[in-house]
């Protein structure tokens, strides 16, 4: 990804061609490599999401996910990819699923807009209607009302705090098993499985805010 703002590197000159697959492509490629070299054993899920001026560019394989927020509502959520109840599709050793199996999404954001990337640590123990909550209380005091001509503004407000407070959430509702209603409880007790509680797992969180960029290269050479 780097690779595109390096004004020494080719890479530099195909920035708005910029593809998320053919990212997940090649980071797969090498990975692969790494792991017939070093006798590397794993699998992952993946999202990838890449902003050119108003476009947002996904690829999402498995049970990771993304999502949109703007003015306190989802403008955009993605799905899970999943074989089976827990199943989901991953790239690795012993899998059969390709970079070419991810979803892709074009999501056309504003200045503003916040996005959410986590893995299945965040989405199997809170419900959107709980992100959607902390998104709200964590943003409130930074908004500046809107008008009949101009919408409401974001002001100086930091993501990692949102991140934060969705991982710590995330982690006490895996850890607790006391009557907890989470995701991944209510997609197990649909297939049939008894399960309570939320469920302990890795939990990766990202947010991000929709800016005007202020130090991006001149492409204009």
């Amino acid at each position: 990804m780097e690779r595109f703002d390096n004004v020494d590197d080719p890479c530099f000159y195909e920035y708005e061609k910029a593809d998320p697959v053919k990212i997940l492509q090649e980071s797969y490629s090498e990975a692969l490599y790494e792991e017939q070299t070093e006798g590397i054993v794993g699998s992952t899920t993946a999202c990838i999401a890449i902003l050119r001026h108003d476009e947002l560019r996904i690829a999402n394989l498995g049970d990771c996910g993304i999502s949109v927020i703007r003015n306190n509502s989802y403008l955009f959520r993605s799905e899970e990819q999943q074989h089976s109840f827990n199943f989901p599709y991953q790239l690795g050793t012993g899998s059969p699923d390709k970079p070419t199996d991810a979803q892709v999404f074009n999501v056309k954001v504003e200045r503003g807009d916040i996005i959410i990337l986590g893995s299945d640590g965040l989405y199997d123990n809170l419900f959107d209607r709980d992100i959607l909550a902390l998104v709200r209380t964590h943003i409130a005091a930074y908004i500046m009302p809107g008008s009949a001509h101009r919408p409401p503004r974001l002001l100086n407000f930091d993501p990692q705090h949102l991140a934060a407070a969705l991982a710590d959430r995330a982690k006490c509702v895996s850890e607790d098993r006391r009557n907890v209603d989470s995701p991944f409880q209510t997609r197990a007790i649909h297939e049939g499985f008894y399960y309570q509680g939320g469920k302990t797992d890795d939990i990766t969180v990202l947010v991000a805010v929709v800016r005007d960029s202020e130090d991006s290269p001149d492409r204009r050479l």
